[in-house]
């Protein structure tokens, strides 16, 4: 792995987020165009994306291979879980916030952020691994995911994962496996309108960060040790047992990489939907992802050279 080069992608990454950062004070982009975009990149240049990664000729793994991610990725989430089960206790958490505690270091940004960073430092052809774990992520979140931050009181609906990223993770993985023939139009199509998903969620997250109160961010103590686990703790010990698993260094390096990705944005959505702590969730996608400029270079680099 070219060390410079992994430096040089994730410069660019965040500085179109510090890009979305200005145009979100300076309300080139509201919050009301972030929801647009948003959509856009989750309904559309996201998907294009995860299709794109079997069709540009890029993916060099094998359908063994492939099953063998899928699995670890499940394994690479049971880690986290078990690390983070004493968390809310340590930090003498409310009860009703200790299932958001454990969610928070769980679960990544894995697919708005995940997709961009894998494909800048891997490569397009490692964008196929990101679709196997984010289909192990939506069905953890949307499940156990959504009981940790309701407090057990949500209420778990199978049309929570149906939606167009998910079923485009499907429709890849069977390409995949089964290799029909595609016209070159539409995998052109694809690559073109995938191009548009680094640029656009790197904006919309910085943006999105923009109007978060910094004072109120850094005033909450205990998301500090929730960022430690997330983002340090947690990746070097997925790196620390799944070396001696995974033989290629690539499929190493994406699964170590998104385990190091900052909370998922979901944290706050289903806080909305549920009833769980709204304000403590933005807190800590706020924190955790702002310190992620910092910590994901530094993962990717120190575990991965």
């Amino acid at each position: 792995m070219n060390m410079s080069a992994v430096f040089g992608q994730m410069a660019v990454l965040f500085l179109i987020l510090a890009v979305g950062y200005a145009a979100g004070k300076f309300k080139v982009l509201t919050p009301e165009a972030n929801k647009h975009v948003s959509r856009l990149v989750l309904n559309l240049a996201m998907p294009c994306t995860i299709l794109n990664s079997v069709l540009s000729g890029d993916v060099t793994a094998t359908g063994a291979d492939a099953a063998l991610f899928l699995l670890l990725s499940f394994g690479a989430f049971a880690l986290a879980f078990i690390l983070c089960l004493p968390l809310p206790r340590l930090l003498k958490a409310p009860a009703g916030d200790r299932g958001l505690y454990r969610f928070m270091v769980v679960f990544g940004n894995v697919g708005f952020m995940g997709f961009p960073v894998i494909q800048s430092v891997f490569g397009p052809g490692a964008v196929f691994y990101v679709t196997l774990f984010n289909i192990a992520f939506s069905l953890l979140c949307f499940s156990l995911g959504l009981i940790m931050v309701s407090g057990g009181g949500g209420k778990i609906s199978a049309r929570l994962f149906i939606n167009p990223t998910m079923i485009m993770s499907f429709i890849t993985v069977a390409i995949f496996y089964l290799k029909p023939p595609v016209p070159a139009v539409l995998s052109d199509a694809a690559e073109l309108i995938g191009r548009m998903t680094t640029p656009s969620a790197m904006l919309v997250i910085g943006s999105t960060l923009a109007v978060i109160p910094l004072k109120e961010v850094f005033s909450e103590l205990r998301i500090y040790p929730v960022a430690l686990f997330k983002l340090l703790i947690v990746p070097v010990l997925t790196w620390l047992v799944m070396r001696f698993i995974i033989q290629d260094p690539v499929m190493l390096g994406v699964l170590v990489t998104l385990s190091a990705m900052p909370t998922a944005t979901n944290a706050t959505m289903l806080s909305m939907a549920y009833g769980g702590n709204e304000s403590l969730a933005s807190k800590g996608v706020f924190l955790t992802t702002l310190l992620s400029v910092a910590t994901l270079p530094l993962v990717t680099v120190l575990l991965l050279a």
